[in-house]
């Protein structure tokens, strides 16, 4: 059974690293001014899976500590990717009103440290899966 849910958690984190990736071009387009229009097309498909994966982990019930463990801490990856994109778009739909908002626009820088707990998170998994029983 832990072998399972090690494998559907793993199989999170790798969907999840893609989607990371095309969420940090995202808060890079984000930070830049790009088009509100076309940045919420490409950002609303990824906010809406990160809310689903996180829906998706509270249906694995790890009995592990250590699994349990890892599912927390990917619930909390997917909702600050989630948030991060939401917040960056809000950010950009209201930075025409002051210099100071541009300011803070330009300072966005990515999906910030829980993107690199997802790499760490990942390949702990995958080395849990590939050690010999």
């Amino acid at each position: 059974m832990s072998e399972d849910v090690r494998r559907v958690l793993l199989a999170l984190a790798d969907e999840a690293l893609e989607l990371q990736r095309a969420g940090q071009d995202v808060m890079i387009a984000i930070s830049a001014e790009g088009p509100l229009g076309e940045l919420s097309t490409r950002a609303g498909p990824l906010i809406s899976r990160f809310e689903a994966m996180r829906r998706e982990l509270r249906s694995c019930h790890p009995d592990e500590p250590l699994l349990r463990s890892a599912a927390e801490v990917l619930d909390m990856i997917f909702a600050n990717h989630a948030l991060a994109l939401h917040a960056g778009l809000d950010m950009l739909a209201v930075s025409w009103r002051s210099e100071r908002m541009r300011d803070e626009l330009h300072r966005l820088d990515g999906l910030g440290r829980p993107a690199i707990w997802l790499e760490t998170i990942r390949a702990e998994l995958a080395e849990e899966l590939e050690a010999p029983a």
